[in-house]
C-alpha cells in the first residue's frame, strides 16, 4: 500500500454555485428512477452520494432551473453510460459497444426509437428534446453537440482497445487523445446553451477561443486524473495521467502526482496569458464572448470544487489518496497503441 500526499492546485477562479442546485438534483434522482438507469437500490445511494447536482450547479452557475435541470441529467447520463462502456469493454464486447454508439449518435440526430431501445437510449432522447427546446439551442450547436459527442464515442473506443491490449500509452499519445475521452468539449459546448450565449462560427472557432476550451478540457481531466487514481487503478485502468507519467519517466507514485500537478498548473496559466491576449470582435459579440470565457473558468472551477466535496473519490480532509496499490510491476512496457 502507498500512501500519497496530494499537492494544492492551482485554481484562482471563483467559486459559485447556481441558486437551484437542490431542486436540479431533486429533479435528476427522479430523471434516474423514472428511466431505470439506476435499478439497483446500492448504486441508486452511491449515485446520490456522488452529487453530480452539485457538479453540475458549480460549473453552470448561472444557468435557469429547466437548463440546468437538462444539464445536470446530462452529467448523470453520460457517467452511467460510461460505465457501461467500460463493461463493455472489460467484457471484450467492441462490436457491441460500436453499434451503440452508432445507435446512440442516431438518437441524437432525429432517430424515432424503436421497441429495441434501452433505457439509456431513450433517455439521451428525453436529453435531446429537452436540450432542443432550450432559446439557444441553435441548429449549429446541435449539430456541433453531436460532433463532439462522435469524437468521445471514438475516444472511449480507443481507451477500450488499449485496455484490451493491457499497456499504458506513451505521454506524447495520451495527450493527444484525452481531451476526447473527457467529453469536455461537450460540456464548454453546453455552456453557450445553458446560459443563452450567441457567437457566431467564427469567433468560435478562433484559434485562441479554440485553445482556451482545450485549456479548460486539460486542466479539469487531468484534476480528475489525480484524484481519481484510487479509482482507476483499483479498477486496472492505465488512462490516466499520473499513471501514464509514472511510466514514461520510471519515476515513483508522488513524483508522478507531483508533476501531473505542475502539468495542471501550468496550463491554468495558459488559459490566463491567452483570455487576456483575444483580439475584439466588436462590443457586442466580446460581451458574449467574456461570458462564455466566464463559464470555461465556471467550469474548471466547479470541477475542483466537487472532486473535493463529492463521494466519488476517497480523499481525506488533508488531502491524502489512501490505499493505492504499487501497480507498476503489472504494466506492459510495451506502448502499442492503435489510434481512434
Amino acid at each position: 500500500m502507498l500512501n500519497i500526499k496530494f499537492p494544492a492546485l492551482y485554481c484562482p477562479f471563483p467559486s459559485a454555485i447556481n441558486q437551484y442546485a437542490e431542486a436540479a438534483g431533486k429533479h435528476s434522482l427522479k430523471w434516474v428512477r423514472s428511466f431505470n438507469l439506476v435499478i439497483d437500490e446500492s448504486a441508486y445511494q452511491s449515485l446520490r452520494a456522488t452529487k453530480f447536482h452539485v457538479l453540475a450547479a458549480r460549473c453552470y452557475p448561472h444557468a435557469c432551473l429547466e437548463a440546468l435541470e437538462v444539464a445536470c441529467d446530462y452529467l448523470v447520463w453520460i457517467f452511467i453510460a460510461d460505465d457501461q462502456f467500460e463493461e463493455a469493454g472489460t467484457t471484450k464486447q467492441t462490436e457491441l459497444l460500436q453499434e451503440l454508439h452508432a445507435r446512440l449518435l442516431d438518437i441524437l440526430k432525429g432517430a424515432e426509437l424503436t421497441d429495441f431501445d434501452t433505457s439509456v437510449q431513450i433517455a439521451l432522447l428525453d436529453i435531446r428534446l429537452r436540450l432542443q427546446q432550450l432559446p439557444h439551442a441553435t441548429s449549429e450547436l446541435m449539430l456541433r453537440f453531436v460532433e463532439n459527442m462522435t469524437a468521445y464515442f471514438e475516444g472511449v473506443l480507443w481507451e477500450v482497445l488499449n485496455h484490451l491490449q493491457g499497456s499504458v500509452p506513451d505521454l506524447a499519445t495520451y495527450m493527444k487523445i484525452r481531451p476526447f475521452t473527457s467529453a469536455v468539449f461537450i460540456y464548454c459546448n453546453l455552456i453557450q446553451i445553458v446560459d443563452r450565449i450567441a457567437l457566431p462560427p467564427e469567433v468560435i472557432e478562433h484559434p485562441t477561443v479554440k485553445r482556451l476550451e482545450l485549456a479548460t478540457n486539460n486542466v479539469s481531466t487531468w484534476a480528475n486524473d489525480i484524484f481519481s487514481l484510487q479509482k482507476e487503478v483499483g479498477e486496472g485502468q492505465t488512462h490516466n495521467l499520473v499513471v501514464v507519467l509514472q511510466h514514461e519517466y520510471q519515476i515513483s507514485v508522488q513524483e508522478a502526482v507531483e508533476r501531473a500537478a505542475e502539468i495542471h498548473d501550468a496550463e491554468v496559466r495558459t488559459f490566463i496569458e491567452l483570455s487576456a491576449q483575444l483580439p475584439s470582435f466588436g462590443a457586442q459579440i466580446d460581451a458574449e464572448l467574456q461570458r462564455y470565457i466566464s463559464g470555461l473558468r465556471s467550469w474548471m472551477r466547479g470541477c475542483l470544487d466537487w472532486y473535493l466535496e463529492t463521494g466519488r473519490y476517497c480523499l481525506t480532509e488533508t488531502g491524502e489518496i489512501l490505499e493505492i496499490r504499487d501497480w507498476t510491476a503489472n504494466l506492459s512496457r510495451d506502448s502499442q497503441f492503435s489510434q481512434p
